[in-house]
């Protein structure tokens, strides 16, 4: 085992004790080295770790420690929705909306309580109903096939990452109208991917049933595996200017109803005029075209209500043009996705305009030019909030990046350390209390740029 890094004598004091739980965690340092053991105690400076390697508790620098990799679980909730706030500086917080008014947006977290966001620092609220999920991961290759010969995926870091053209498939996860979400980013030029949905067969290379969704640089190819026929394409620009996106298929093997969001945007829309003559299975399988390295994180099954938010007007079969967009300078540009500025969205496609009064009990009271009326929560899908000239708070030497096992991410500056909690500042939200059991990593030295490419590096 290398060095690991200069280490502090024990005598020297470390303000605060921080105790872990006994479920191991792993220490990464700046020099990519590891240690597998669990968090004493930690301050501003020095961080205590234990572990079965070292013959007692030892101090370790924070200016040489990259990050923790600890276990967390998200905890059971009674709510029906989640609300989940954008900051302006990328950080992403999920809960439950408690209050919007013109100087704040409040949300009740799981982690850290009630917490009050500047409105300057919010770029928007989403809201998704609550929806058990079939299936969430990756948590590893457990329950996962790949072709026995040539095993192109890995998993690493919460993902699974493609080193080679191949497969990786998982059988019985599909309900028959599913929503399938997941984040997908690639190195190299372009996205060459394929994701079958309703397989009924995983193991084959050439599938004989379910909807399969061909990603070729910024274009989106469709079609019925049973019977072959292609049911059209479209163009996503935005796949062709970024290295990674936010997937989401939406379908049905009732209705033959597909729809295709990219970044929470609607994309396309298409129908199945064959769906009668399809058999389906519940398989998911996600193929990389080729040898340019994919990363697959974060995804998502759960059963969809067959409501398409946002959703253009869908094309029957191949009643739109079977051709390549990019090569085809007349190809009708995508209709508009958002809502006019001022509006909120609602889960069946609807919008209202109004003045936010009151969230209570999760219900929304809405003052429209109508008068007031009342929403549930759950049944919207954005929340507008009033204009404001947004600002992005400052960067600070010390902050720290926690996630949490919800997917939030918040940046904030350490303040203190307690027996079950870190306390934390930012000009987000001004000071919180996270429990420390609710994260599943902790990102130091976060502005220091070698580390961030070496944290980006070892994600692949």
């Amino acid at each position: 085992m290398k060095l690991l890094l200069p280490i502090l004598g024990l005598g020297l004091a470390v303000a605060g004790a921080a105790a872990t739980n006994d479920a191991e965690a792993t220490l990464r340092f700046s020099n990519n080295d590891q240690l597998a053991g669990s968090m004493d105690s930690l301050s501003s400076d020095l961080l205590v770790w234990k572990s079965p390697s070292l013959a007692k508790p030892t101090a370790f620098f924070l200016k040489h420690v990259m990050d923790i990799a600890m276990p967390a679980a998200t905890p059971e909730s009674a709510a029906e929705y989640v609300a989940t706030l954008k900051l302006t500086n990328g950080d992403t917080v999920c809960g439950q909306l408690a209050a919007v008014t013109a100087q704040q947006v409040t949300l009740d977290t799981w982690f850290a309580g009630r917490m009050n966001f500047k409105r300057v620092m919010v770029a928007g609220v989403k809201i998704a109903a609550k929806t058990a999920l079939v299936y969430s991961g990756p948590t590893g290759l457990d329950g996962w096939q790949q072709q026995a010969d040539n095993p192109a995926w890995s998993f690493s870091h919460a993902a699974f990452v493609s080193h080679a053209a191949g497969r990786i498939a998982r059988d019985n996860v599909l309900p028959d109208a599913c929503a399938i979400t997941f984040d997908i980013a690639w190195k190299g030029d372009s996205l060459g991917l394929k994701v079958l949905a309703f397989a009924n067969d995983t193991s084959i290379d050439d599938p004989t049933s379910g909807y399969e969704l061909s990603f070729q640089r910024g274009s989106v190819y469709l079609r019925n595996c049973k019977i072959q026929n292609f049911l059209g394409s479209t163009n996503a620009q935005v796949l062709m200017e970024n290295d990674r996106a936010h997937i989401e298929i939406r379908a049905s093997v009732k209705s033959g109803q597909v729809c295709l969001l990219v970044n929470d945007r609607m994309i396309e829309s298409w129908t199945d005029p064959d769906v009668g003559k399809g058999q389906f299975g519940n398989g998911l399988r996600f193929v990389a075209q080729n040898a340019t390295p994919l990363r697959i994180s974060r995804i998502g099954v759960a059963a969809w209500d067959g409501v398409a938010e946002r959703m253009s007007e869908p094309r029957v079969g191949m009643m739109r043009q079977f051709v390549n967009p990019e090569l085809n300078d007349e190809a009708p540009p995508a209709a508009p996705l958002n809502p006019k500025d001022g509006r909120m969205e609602l889960a069946n496609g609807d919008s209202l305009s109004g003045e936010v009064l009151a969230v209570t009990g999760g219900v929304i009271t809405v003052q429209t030019p109508l008068g007031e009326i009342k929403v549930p929560l759950a049944r919207l899908r954005t929340v507008a909030l009033q204009k404001a000239d947004l600002e992005r708070c400052k960067r600070r030497n010390g902050d720290i990046r926690g996630w949490f096992a919800d997917g939030s991410a918040i940046v904030f500056q350490l303040d203190g350390v307690n027996q079950d909690t870190l306390l934390g500042s930012s000009q987000n939200f001004g000071t919180a209390s996270f429990k420390l059991a609710a994260f599943n990593r902790i990102e130091f030295n976060i502005h220091d740029p070698q580390l961030e490419d070496k944290r980006t590096l070892r994600e692949w």
